[in-house]
């Protein structure tokens, strides 16, 4: 009796000390999952009545965003970080299909099983909203059908803007044009690219060698076109410059 009293008495901090613990951690989550949800209530998107229902998603540098939630799927916004969907092609070599950026959105479903969406910054927060909670509200709402009918052709003016980059001839052009396009991306700073993705990432994305970037990078440094600011921050010194590289003035 004495023995077993000893030995509750004994554990008995330690299971105090194990929950609370948990406790602090739970904590933690919650306090994250409010601070992000915060940051979603201010940032202006076209699905802004969802938010209430959303899920807070926090994923590390290459966690893969799960895709077997049905055909009805799952919508996504990115909040802050970045994701990438890849395909495998023919050769083996990966390539970048689509990369999502803060206040993009992006869906997935078990019908393209033979894509993958990976987080790619170590800190990446998503908000995520059932694919049938929002076909639901689209059918009862013709306003939100629209938005959500907006949203959809966002995603397909990345794709767009991603066939336009691969165009180019040179590596050059194709680096220009890549740089150019996070710059109108950007949410607050123009002029200054504050890359989301390893240079490996954008060899991926772009279709060329590691080395062909670092090489197309390094070219436009001596040219005095942009400058590096650290291992990920770009500035734009000459963006006329950078355009003709990019074939931007001709298009336009």
């Amino acid at each position: 009796m004495g023995d077993g009293f000893t030995l509750w008495n004994g554990l008995f901090p330690t299971m105090q000390r194990g929950s609370r613990k948990k406790d602090a951690v739970m904590k933690e989550k919650t306090h994250a999952a409010d601070y992000y949800r915060r940051i979603l209530s201010v940032q202006p998107h076209s699905l802004k009545r969802l938010d209430p229902f959303a899920a807070i998603v926090k994923c590390h540098r290459g966690q893969e965003i799960s895709n077997d939630s049905g055909p009805a799927g799952h919508w996504y916004y990115v909040i802050v970080g970045a994701v990438r969907r890849c395909s495998i092609r023919s050769d083996g070599r990966r390539q970048i299909v689509d990369l999502m950026l803060p206040r993009d959105f992006f869906f997935v479903s078990d019908n393209r099983r033979e894509e993958t969406i990976e987080a790619i910054a170590e800190e990446t927060v998503l908000a995520s909203y059932p694919g049938g909670r929002v076909e639901l509200l689209a059918e009862r709402d013709p306003q939100f059908a629209r938005e959500l009918r907006e949203v959809a052709f966002q995603s397909l003016t990345r794709s767009q803007e991603q066939l336009l980059i691969l165009g180019g001839v040179t590596a050059l052009e194709k680096v220009g044009s890549f740089l150019l396009s996070l710059d109108g991306r950007a949410l607050e700073t123009r002029g200054q690219v504050e890359l989301p993705v390893t240079r490996y990432d954008i060899a991926e994305y772009l279709a060329v060698s590691v080395e062909t970037v670092c090489r197309a990078i390094t070219d436009l440094q001596h040219r005095g076109v942009i400058a590096l600011a650290g291992k990920r921050t770009v500035k734009i010194l000459n963006r006329g410059a950078l355009e003709d590289r990019a074939g931007a003035r001709q298009a336009a």
